[in-house]
């Protein structure tokens, strides 16, 4: 199989070696699996020993996933990649699927099917790809309809070739990398076979850990992307439902910025939606009811303070 994995490991060596193991299971030599320790030193290099012919490549400081990810890739030789983190794994044919999606079609990158798993919880549902334009793939992505990079492969040369991943991020990194390869038009392929498992940890807290800042940073960067594609589109070549799901996106976070009491950037991205003719409170039913009757700023503050108490991810990862 001509497919390397880099495997980012940050405080993981007691789970690196089940994402290891699910690779050379399904197929990737040894010498193709690059393991790279980023700057925190645990058991994660005897991990790696134990296992013949994985590479093991130590970081001196830690300097964030993307950048570990991009070491990583300066050292893949082989003509497809994945990037899977050191909590996730992958099973079910997956990687043979993807790398057959990507040479049959010529593509840039293929994603293929993924659910959510953890400690304590019933597997989720599966999530497969559904074959997509590439504005198609944007405004999906916008609405939270993601892939993670569990079950997703690249042509190695083609993630080089627009930049590999952003090492200023330190919040949704593979948002902004898949955003920005749809926007530069990179073929994209999908298939059906195997999954990615998405490791949820038994924190609830794992995901709203982030600081709210660098989650805005982040955003403000996709949207740059996002303006600068829309405006090279005619008016009458992107309709108003594209307009209207840009302008949604806004509101998502500008709901997140006023739950961190950050209101003049909420204020801001509450009026980049309007200027998107995205005229609701909310960003949903449920949000628009809730503002309706709360107000934005404290509608929002009630619905972080719901998914941080735990329940939202046992409701969300029990399906």
């Amino acid at each position: 199989m001509d497919l390397s994995v880099v495997i980012p490991s940050y405080r993981s060596g007691h789970l690196v070696k089940r994402a290891v193991e699910s690779a050379l299971a399904e197929g990737v030599a040894p010498e193709n699996v690059v393991v790279v320790e980023d700057g925190v030193f645990d058991e994660t290099a005897s991990v790696v020993a134990s296992l013949p012919g994985v590479r093991l490549i130590t970081l001196r400081e830690n300097r964030g996933a993307p950048n570990a990810r991009n070491v990583g890739l300066e050292n893949v030789a082989t003509k497809y990649v994945m990037f899977l983190d050191a909590d996730d794994y992958v099973e079910g044919g997956l990687l043979r699927g993807l790398v057959q999606a990507l040479d049959q079609e010529a593509s840039d990158v293929a994603i293929g099917p993924w659910r959510y798993a953890g400690e304590g919880r019933q597997p989720g549902m599966l999530r497969a790809p559904h074959k997509l334009s590439n504005a198609e793939w944007i405004f999906s992505w916008t609405r939270l309809h993601f892939f993670p990079p569990c079950c997703v492969a690249w042509n190695a040369r083609s993630i080089r070739r627009i930049g590999a991943w952003d090492a200023r991020l330190k919040k949704n990194q593979d948002g902004e990398l898949m955003i920005r390869a749809f926007v530069k038009g990179l073929r994209v392929s999908v298939s059906g076979s195997g999954q990615g498992v998405y490791w949820q940890h038994a924190s609830p807290h794992r995901v709203t850990n982030a600081k709210i800042d660098d989650l805005l940073h982040a955003t403000e960067v996709i949207f740059r992307q996002l303006e600068a594609w829309v405006g090279s589109h005619a008016e009458k070549d992107f309709p108003e439902s594209n307009r209207n799901a840009l302008g949604r996106y806004c509101c998502v976070t500008a709901w997140h910025a006023f739950a961190h009491d950050r209101k003049e950037s909420g204020m801001q991205w509450l009026a980049k939606a309007r200027a998107y003719g995205f005229r609701n409170k909310g960003y949903n039913n449920k949000t628009s009811f809730l503002a309706a009757f709360l107000g934005i700023s404290l509608s929002s503050k009630a619905r972080a303070r719901f998914e941080q108490s735990g329940l939202f991810y046992k409701l969300r990862y029990k399906r």
